[in-house]
This record gives structure tokens, C-alpha cells and sequence, in this order.
């Protein structure tokens, strides 16, 4: 498993702030007002809130000094920050989500907050999705990942961001008049949230799956499917937990060894999870083995090729080198029985993905031979952006796009 980056590690505090948070705020809606515990879930979820705005500047400004080609602390300096703000969706997105962390916190210090609170924290939460690898989709499939990845996050943030909370219930409810009767009511409502959270996470997490991954061989094959095992690995041990949980020692409440036994074995349920966490943030920063496309013989092994195939026009787009920084561009343009199609204007824009860099429109040439050109493509990040090839024929526009993904360039290839 590769070593995690700074990125990987900034998003991984931040996604468990942020599902820390909402996963509170809805089990303090879940349990009701307790005297004393209702304060310390406040307490607990504003203290998630404080670590998702540092983590979330601090993930903005990594991403910003990557799109500015400038250390960090030269970056918070630099002017070019308000461009990431104004000219690129995650600089928008980023300054959306702050907002909500505000809001949430804002919500949670009023006596009746709880479903204001529980509201911001969800769309901070499911705001993510646009910041991943499901922002890069485009068309219904794209929409689809978009709207599995939103359910995926906060699925997992009902459960696995509730556990710290329920963990100190169950703590908090040893000194209480009756522990095992309230242990026991509130473990029968949790439990019932957590089944429909696995159902949840469950189905989209097939469907992201079957999005980022080009073959079940590619579990193997991939950086990113081995990741992706040891989470399925981390997620059935929770899997395994949960329903010991809920049919060992949910049934023997309101036993003092139950009640103590189930403490135990939610604290590892939260271990597990934070764990699933810290691979959630490495995976953000791998390429998805579907949006890595084999070339063909003729196409430099180090390009960036990706096939986009419509009933329209058929396109194959190759960026050589595949790296951040200055390329060439070749758009190849066939019919679907692969005869040349022939266009009066072509170019190529990439849009920031998961990059958050900003938005390049270049102009293509046509060479003698149909091959359309574009030499000196300065492309400012690696990351996956999504490739739009637009093509005007007779006076009609076509526009075909697809994710494709630039890496960074090695020590080896300088």
C-alpha cells in the first residue's frame, strides 16, 4: 500500500471531522435530550466542527499552492489564491463547505438547533462528493456516482461518525438510575439506523465500484483496487462487530457485563473505522483503474489516452506526455465503422476534477494527414480532470467528454 501523502492524511482528519459532526448531531436527535450528556454531544460535535474548518484550509491551501506551482506558506501569501476561489469549482465548493461548518456551529449553540444542525452537517458532508473522484463524472453515469457517493457519505456518517457518541452513552449511562434500560433503548434505535446505514453503504458502494473499477481483476491489478480491498477488509470487520453487537450482547441487557462488553467492542468499531478513514483519503488521491486507458502499440507509454466513443463521432485523445506540465495534445477523429470524420473546428478544454486546478480552452490544429493538434498544452496539476473535445461541423457543435487523468512526473522522466 503506498505511503499516504499530506493530502491524503488532510482529507482523512477532515471526512472524520466532518462525519463525526453529523454523526452526533443525528444521534442527539436519536436519543433525545438527556440532562448532562446533551452538553457533552454539543461539545463534542462543536469540537469535530473546529477540526473540520482547520483541516478544510488547510486541505484548500495544499490544493491551492499544487495549482499556483508554489510552497504552501508562498501560497497563503499569494494573490493567486482569490483565482482558486473565484475561477475553479473546488475553490468554490471549498468556501460553500466552510460556510456550512459555520452555519452547523451556529446551529448547535441554540437550545432548539439540533435539526438546523443535523441539516448543515449533512450538505457539509455530502458536499464532498464534488471534491472526489465522483466529481469527475460526466452524463447519467457520472449523475449516478455523484448521487451514490453523496448517499455512501452520509450513510457512513449516520453510523460510523455516530459510534464515538454512542460509545459515550453507553460510558455516561454505567452512573445513570437504570444503565441497562437505557443502554438498552438506545442501542435497539442505533441499531436499527445502522442496519439501513449498511444497506446503504452496501448498494453504493457497488455502484462506486463498478464506476472506478474496469474489471474485479483490477481489486488486484491496481494501487488503487488493493487500497480499495484492505477498506472492504476493514469495513467487514466492522460488519462482523456490529452484528456480534446486536446479537450476543444487545440481548443480554441490561446485564453490567453486557453493557461494559458492548462499550468495549464499539471503541473497536471506531478504531476500525478511523482506519477505513485514513484509506478513504489515499484513495482520493489515486487514480481509479477505470480512467486508466491502455494505449495502443503506436501511443508513448507515458501519454494520456483516453477513447470516447459517441453514435455521433468517435474520438481518441492522447496528451503526451500524461504529465503536469507542458504537453501536446492529439485528437484523432473516426465514424463508428472507423472511416475519418471530418470537422471544420476542433478543441479541447479539461476541466479541474478532483485537481482543483483551473480551466484550460485551447484551439486545435488540423495536420495534413486529419490529425487535429495542440502543442505547448501547459497543464497545471495532475489529477483527473474531465476532457471535453468539441467538434463543429457544418455549422453543428459536438461535444464529447471523459474523465482522463494526468499524473505527476518522477525523478525518473525529468
Amino acid at each position: 500500500m503506498p505511503m499516504p501523502e499530506p493530502l491524503a492524511i488532510v482529507r482523512a482528519v477532515h471526512f472524520a471531522a466532518c462525519l463525526a459532526a453529523l454523526g452526533t448531531a443525528a444521534f442527539m436527535l436519536l436519543v433525545g435530550r438527556l440532562d448532562g450528556l446533551d452538553r457533552q454531544f454539543r461539545r463534542f460535535a462543536a469540537a469535530a466542527l473546529a477540526v473540520a474548518l482547520l483541516s478544510g484550509v488547510l486541505w484548500f491551501a495544499l490544493v491551492a499552492a499544487r495549482i499556483l506551482a508554489l510552497p504552501v506558506s508562498e501560497a497563503l501569501g499569494d494573490g493567486g489564491l482569490i483565482s482558486v476561489v473565484t475561477d475553479t469549482r473546488f475553490g468554490r465548493i471549498a468556501i460553500i463547505r466552510l460556510a456550512l461548518v459555520v452555519l452547523a456551529a451556529a446551529a448547535l449553540a441554540l437550545p432548539r438547533g439540533r435539526w438546523p444542525a443535523v441539516g448543515a452537517t449533512t450538505a457539509l458532508t455530502g458536499a464532498i462528493a464534488w471534491t472526489g473522484h465522483a466529481g469527475a463524472g460526466t452524463g447519467l453515469l457520472g449523475a449516478v456516482h455523484l448521487i451514490s457517493d453523496v448517499a455512501h457519505l452520509i450513510a457512513a456518517s449516520l453510523w460510523l461518525g455516530g459510534l464515538p457518541a454512542f460509545a459515550s452513552l453507553l460510558v455516561w449511562s454505567r452512573g445513570a438510575p437504570a444503565p441497562g434500560d437505557l443502554a438498552a433503548r438506545v442501542t435497539r434505535r442505533f441499531s436499527l439506523l445502522a442496519i439501513g446505514c449498511v444497506l446503504a453503504l452496501l448498494t453504493s458502494g457497488i455502484i462506486n465500484s463498478a464506476v472506478l473499477l474496469g474489471w474485479p481483476t483490477d481489486l488486484l491489478a491496481s494501487a488503487y483496487g488493493r487500497v480499495l480491498v484492505l477498506k472492504l477488509a476493514l469495513f467487514a470487520a466492522m460488519l462482523g462487530l456490529a452484528a456480534f453487537n446486536r446479537y450476543r450482547l444487545t440481548s443480554r441487557l441490561p446485564g453490567r457485563g453486557a453493557l461494559d462488553a458492548l462499550a468495549g467492542t464499539t471503541l473497536v468499531e471506531t478504531v476500525l473505522g478511523l482506519g477505513i478513514l485514513v484509506l478513504v483519503g489515499i484513495l482520493g488521491t489515486l487514480a481509479p483503474a477505470s480512467h486508466l486507458h491502455k494505449p495502443t502499440a503506436a501511443i508513448n507509454p507515458d501519454a494520456a489516452f483516453v477513447h470516447i466513443h459517441t453514435e455521433v463521432v468517435m474520438a481518441d485523445l492522447t496528451i503526451d506526455p500524461g504529465y503536469a506540465g507542458t504537453s501536446a495534445a492529439i485528437i484523432r477523429l473516426w465514424h463508428e465503422d472507423y472511416a475519418p470524420f471530418a470537422a471544420d473546428r476542433v478543441q479541447l478544454a479539461l476541466d479541474p476534477t478532483f485537481s482543483g486546478a483551473a480551466g484550460i480552452r485551447h484551439d486545435a490544429r488540423q495536420l495534413p494527414d486529419g490529425t487535429w493538434v495542440i502543442e505547448n498544452l501547459r497543464i497545471q496539476s495532475p489529477g483527473v480532470w474531465t476532457a471535453r473535445v468539441i467538434i463543429e461541423r457544418k455549422g453543428t457543435a459536438t461535444v464529447l467528454d471523459a474523465p482522463i487523468v494526468i499524473t505527476q512526473c518522477s525523478n525518473e522522466c525529468r
